[in-house]
């Protein structure tokens, strides 16, 4: 990681700055903590004055809008999954409605496996600092999407709350990097994803 860029902006000094102007917008602070994320070699040492600091505002000032660095990577990741969303409730979507409940969980795990290989550094910043990840605000929405689908696809209902905690944790950042580290392809894990996913959810191999 670069050496860091001392915050020398205190709250203090940043709410007199802003005092009678409009609110710091949440996509500034998102954004200078998006790209200081991505310029970081080690995402997961980035802290709260870092991105303080990018953003120009003073730490109080993050903490008040996201409650801790949790709280702000957690909102990062809802805005990068609004798109993902969207498409949950478009028809035509291969994880959209129209689609069996069995197909839309395989497709809902290559995709997200997609978007995890698509976003290393905010996944290393979120799930390898030490915190759980089970109660983060993105894991706990997926999970329930797996599971309902889990459901309607035929599973009881414990063993669809378990088989989707199951079906994420192959998608563990942690895992993916030390298969990659292994010398697993993206393409040889997405491939044992979707080969798992349809053993368990008794699908045919694809071809």
């Amino acid at each position: 990681m670069s050496p860091k860029k001392p915050n020398t902006i205190t709250d203090h000094q940043s709410e007199k700055v802003r005092r009678g102007r409009p609110t710091v917008p949440r996509d500034r602070i998102l954004g200078a903590a998006d790209e200081l994320l991505a310029a970081s070699t080690a995402p997961g040492a980035v802290t709260m004055d870092d991105i303080a600091a990018a953003a120009g505002v003073g730490k109080g000032t993050l903490f008040r809008a996201f409650g801790n660095r949790d709280g702000l990577l957690d909102a990062l990741f809802a805005a990068r999954l609004e798109p993902w969303r969207e498409e949950l409730h478009r028809s035509g979507s291969p994880i959209g409605p129209d689609v069996p409940a069995a197909d839309r969980v395989v497709s809902i795990l290559e995709q997200l496996l997609n978007f995890k290989l698509e976003n290393p550094a905010l996944l290393a910043a979120r799930e390898m600092n030490g915190t759980s990840l089970l109660s983060a605000p993105h894991y706990v929405w997926v999970h329930g999407v797996l599971r309902d689908l889990l459901e309607q696809a035929g599973f009881q209902a414990q063993s669809a709350q378990y088989t989707a905690h199951l079906l994420l944790g192959g998608l563990q950042v942690e895992l993916i990097t030390t298969l990659k580290a292994s010398g697993c392809s993206e393409a040889d894990i997405r491939h044992a994803l979707v080969s798992t996913a349809r053993r368990i959810l008794g699908m045919p191999a694809a071809a």
